[in-house]
């Protein structure tokens, strides 16, 4: 405990006077820029917030790398007219989704929220060709790092036929509008039927000692973790905005229940443990030899107090060591990982320390997003809310509802789960420098990740029955007779 206060002492000392007079010259720049906002522009309805404002060093309009999708698989035809005047007329006449019909825009040096006209025509489109299921997966990788044209909202929706008379509704939505949570409102939205939610349970709010512990231990748990972000090699990409490709598959979310019940972790911890395993047996298979013990991961958490009167990112970073392989002790290992990421309140100190990107200017603030995208963890892992029953869109039947995120120049794996119905509907993004095909990639999701997940579940059950037959069980024995 004595080296985070020689690193305080340190900061105060040679720091502290900086970013004193940087705060000071920044908030009175600051104040006169929102006083001739509020005088003379009144299409700016509002700033950017201090989580938008680190996913605003992006190049709307070139190699976008910072996309939330969904593919929603619909039972049947939809078309395009049909599907705009939903969007005109189950959204852009909800306060909620006001971004919707926004471009960002700088000005001054800062960022704010302009109102736009939309043209429904050229946001909403169809793809001319039909595709199969598997073209459908090596198509959209490009999509996702597609730009958005100069005046334009950051968000587009694609409509592909499919084989078998389905459709895929692609909704793309840039991270600075909204994180995946408020995503999914925006499809419940499109659905016909209200939502049946598996809520994605926040992070509790620290307690008074819990704050002071992880201010006082941050500048150097900070030092740690940017240390670790960057000797963990196996699975950052060499070369930045790479290629990569998306595949998907569904899982049982009563296996999954049953893994984590019987493992006492958490939901993304079983998850976790699923991926690593996989990964390492792909890997092995491949005749990889220098596969990486453990690679930085973070795992997106809601944080407390999310507002419900607009899409927004408001979620706090568990960081986490991932080790590859090893059965359960994978899984136990990153859950005790993750507590002790939670203990340390990184993430809640980092919210606070966010704050502070409002009264940076562009220029500043575009070198300060790169750098920490450069040198976050290469591995995220997302958890998002669905539905638990099934629901029609616009009239039409969804079978699957798949996640998918595109986040990060140095992101070796994108891997993002949301329910619907009884199933997991698990998406992984992959660096073409990890896995070199979309053959690979289809191999660990359709069967690597689901032999795993009934390993861990077959252990499970027996766990259990061996736990019913211990002798400190006989009264639970006579009660079922």
């Amino acid at each position: 405990m004595v080296i985070p206060l020689i690193v305080w002492m340190l900061i105060l000392i040679f720091i502290f006077p900086v970013y004193l007079f940087s705060i000071i010259i920044f908030g009175i720049y600051r104040l006169l820029v929102n006083f001739i906002v509020w005088k003379w522009k009144p299409d700016f309805i509002e700033h950017f917030s201090s989580r938008e404002l680190s996913f605003a060093c992006d190049d709307f309009n070139g190699k976008v790398r910072k996309n939330v999708l969904n593919v929603s698989i619909l039972n049947g035809n939809l078309s395009a007219p049909k599907l705009r005047e939903g969007i005109r007329t189950r959204l852009f006449t909800q306060k909620y989704f006001t971004k919707l019909q926004c471009r960002p825009v700088l000005f001054m040096g800062y960022w704010f929220w302009e109102k736009t006209s939309v043209n429904l025509e050229s946001q909403v489109f169809e793809h001319n060709e039909v595709k199969t299921d598997d073209e459908l997966k090596s198509y959209l990788p490009k999509w996702i790092a597609e730009g958005y044209g100069p005046g334009k909202p950051m968000w587009s929706v694609m409509l592909i036929k499919l084989v078998g008379g389905r459709t895929a509704v692609v909704y793309k939505l840039h991270h600075m509008v909204g994180d995946g949570v408020s995503f999914m409102k925006l499809l419940e939205y499109m659905c016909d039927e209200p939502w049946t939610h598996l809520e994605t349970p926040e992070i509790r709010p620290f307690s008074l000692m819990h704050w002071i512990y992880a201010w006082y231990t941050f500048p150097w748990n900070a030092l740690k973790s940017y240390r670790l972000a960057r000797i963990r090699k196996g699975f950052r990409p060499t070369i930045y905005y790479g290629e990569g490709f998306t595949s998907w598959t569904e899982l049982s979310l009563e296996k999954l229940r049953v893994v984590r019940r019987a493992s006492k972790c958490m939901f993304q911890s079983a998850l976790g443990g699923i991926l690593s395993n996989a990964f390492y047996r792909l890997l092995e298979h491949s005749g990889k030899s220098d596969i990486p013990a453990t690679v930085r991961l973070v795992i997106p958490i809601p944080y407390p107090g999310r507002t419900d009167k607009q899409l927004t990112n408001h979620v706090g970073w568990l960081h986490a060591e991932l080790p590859i392989g090893g059965g359960q002790k994978a899984l136990f290992g990153f859950d005790s990982n993750v507590r002790k990421s939670y203990t340390l309140g990184m993430h809640g100190v980092m919210w606070e320390f966010f704050r502070g990107m409002y009264l940076v200017p562009n220029p500043i603030l575009k070198k300060q997003a790169f750098w920490g995208e450069s040198n976050i963890p290469p591995v995220i892992l997302s958890s998002i809310p669905g539905t638990l029953t099934k629901t029609h869109m616009m009239g039409n039947e969804v079978l699957r509802a798949f996640p998918i995120l595109g986040l990060g120049c140095s992101m070796g794996v994108n891997a993002c789960v949301a329910t619907y119905k009884d199933t997991a509907q698990f998406t992984v993004r992959v660096s073409k420098e990890i896995l070199p095909s979309q053959e690979m990639v289809d191999l660990l999701l359709n069967k690597y990740i689901h032999e795993e997940l009934d390993a861990l579940y077959h252990q499970a059950i027996a766990k259990q029955e061996q736990d019913l037959k211990s002798p400190a069980n006989n009264h639970l024995q006579i009660q079922m007779r």
